[in-house]
């Protein structure tokens, strides 16, 4: 079984890794392809993550290894989730969601640079990233990595970009949830420390 996981924060998306990753038989990788992918025009690079994703549970298969589920955990999956299950359509797909208050705390943690205020005085180094407005670093910091991995957004301040993002991760999740019921789900982010919701994560992905 290959299963993708997807939070709106990178905080959110390592813990439903550190969960899918902490059982017996699975194997799960974080963000693999983050220093190639970008929000637009990386159809090859996430089919032929599944590719190899699928060889590896192959070989793992055959040779009697210990792993009987694998996959990947990423926040940038979401804008090829319906190109990834018409091409693979056994693949099982979580996500979590909390308040849009509490996400706003986590994708603030996720942006915050930890720059010294040294630094910002004295380096013009930025307290933030922004990776949801084109900007050229003169109010935030910029990631050379990071930043073409997000959608963007014609807005004028932080705040507003991103609560525009939550708001379209939300609603594409819902739509794509209510349009393949059988490959996604969203848990609430809560289900992911209870022995109830491991056992409802489980089912869902045919493992028990």
């Amino acid at each position: 079984m290959i299963v993708l996981g997807l939070g709106i924060s990178r905080k959110e998306t390592k813990k439903i890794h550190n969960f899918l990753d902490s059982h017996d038989k699975f194997n799960f990788h974080f963000e693999s392809d983050l220093d190639k992918v970008s929000w637009k025009n990386s159809e090859n690079i996430v089919v032929d993550r599944i590719r190899n994703l699928e060889h590896s549970l192959y070989d793992n298969i055959k040779s009697k290894k210990s792993f009987t589920v694998t996959g990947d955990v990423g926040f940038y999956f979401l804008p090829y989730i319906e190109l990834l299950i018409n091409n693979f359509p056994y693949l099982k797909i979580l996500s979590t969601k909390k308040s849009k208050k509490n996400t706003f705390i986590d994708v603030m943690y996720d942006i915050e640079t930890k720059n010294s205020i040294f630094s910002r005085l004295f380096m013009f180094k930025k307290k933030y990233k922004n990776h949801w407005i084109n900007h050229n670093g003169s109010s935030w910091e910029k990631d050379y990595i990071l930043d073409k991995c997000y959608p963007k957004f014609k807005v004028l301040n932080l705040e507003e970009s991103i609560n525009k993002y939550i708001e379209m991760y939300i609603a594409d999740l819902k739509r794509l949830q209510k349009k393949y019921p059988k490959n996604i789900k969203v848990f609430f982010s809560d289900e992911l420390d209870s022995s109830y919701g491991k056992k409802k994560v489980l089912s869902f992905i045919g493992q028990k």
